[in-house]
């Protein structure tokens, strides 16, 4: 269970055929009443509140869940799974989820934590996402409705499902199983995550214009390599919500052929805080899942590469007008 600012506990539970299965429920903290946040829930593994209130949960790819999907849960919202919608009139669509996450990155997902304000360097205040199916952790990475996964290092011995920081100490403590498909080598796991302050290389923050995208790093690059369209590559792709058991990649082009299309980066720009980087794109349209390859320097000549997945629910003004 979490809970809010206010005390209120919630809680989340897999479909099935009762009342509240496919549920996020909340109650109240002196336990007078119990609520229904939102429906359409699969299979979900916790979820997580921030200190502001903010309620995070996902899912995992099966029927009517294309891909494992992270949600900002808006109270009322339908998040997908049709025979837990618990509406008399059946939806014909459902509310986006911030991120849908790659198999590469996340086959089953577990919860989620926020890194308290004031800590851990540049993931202060930050949502981590835990991969029960990778046994792995990401840093998520937002802009508005857009988000972004950044997998961090280290892998734990089992399926992570749960996290927690001791205000004592600063340190990550996570629990983790072994139940169904995962990478897991035991049964069970309590690590601890501590940030040691050593350098980090990778995107820490992100917007999405008209004409293009631009990634903050955590380090300043290399100029002449990050300016260089050979450093980068990209491409997109769509799913289908269906009750298919989740769903191949669909081509943004021509909706009707699987696949993935290659995104022209046209010209990329280093911006003058020399950690930014504008990625010049004819046209920026909401998609589902889109892939960003780079392979740079750090300033100071750290060879470093990675791939950047993000979701793009909304569209900012062009850059520059």
């Amino acid at each position: 269970m979490e809970t809010d600012p206010a005390g209120n506990f919630y809680f989340i539970r897999c479909a099935e055929g009762t009342p509240h299965g496919g549920v996020l429920l909340k109650v109240l903290a002196d336990g007078s009443k119990l609520s229904v946040v939102a429906t359409g829930f699969r299979n979900p593994n916790g979820l997580g509140v921030g200190p502001n209130g903010v309620i995070t949960a996902a899912d995992q790819q099966g029927t009517w869940v294309p891909e494992t999907r992270l949600d900002v849960i808006r109270p009322g919202g339908f998040y997908g799974f049709m025979p837990s919608h618990k509406r008399k009139v059946a939806p014909t669509t459902y509310d986006p989820p911030l991120l849908w996450i790659p198999r590469v990155l996340d086959n089953s997902a577990g919860g989620q934590v926020w890194v308290p304000k004031n800590s851990w360097g540049l993931f202060g205040g930050e949502l981590l996402h835990f991969s029960y199916g990778r046994c792995s952790m990401m840093h998520i990475v937002r802009d508005g409705a857009n988000g972004g996964a950044v997998p961090l290092g280290g892998r734990f011995l089992s399926g992570a499902c749960r996290g927690r920081f001791n205000p004592k100490d600063g340190h990550l403590y996570v629990t983790g199983l072994l139940g169904w498909q995962t990478s897991a080598i035991r049964d069970g796991c309590l690590q601890r995550v501590r940030f040691t302050g050593e350098p980090i290389r990778q995107p820490i923050g992100m917007k999405v214009h008209a004409n293009g995208i631009r990634l903050t790093f955590s380090t300043a690059l290399d100029k002449n390599i990050a300016e260089d369209i050979d450093s980068w590559s990209a491409e997109q792709w769509n799913y289908r919500w269906t009750a298919a058991y989740g769903s191949k990649d669909w081509s943004v082009k021509d909706p009707n052929k699987q696949g993935r299309d290659l995104i022209v980066i046209k010209n990329v720009t280093l911006l003058p805080d020399g950690k930014s980087v504008f990625l010049q794109i004819a046209k920026v349209a909401p998609v589902h899942s889109m892939a960003i390859q780079y392979n740079l320097d750090t300033a100071q000549g750290k060879i470093f590469k990675g791939t950047y997945n993000l979701t793009v629910n909304e569209v900012g003004k062009a850059l520059g007008r």
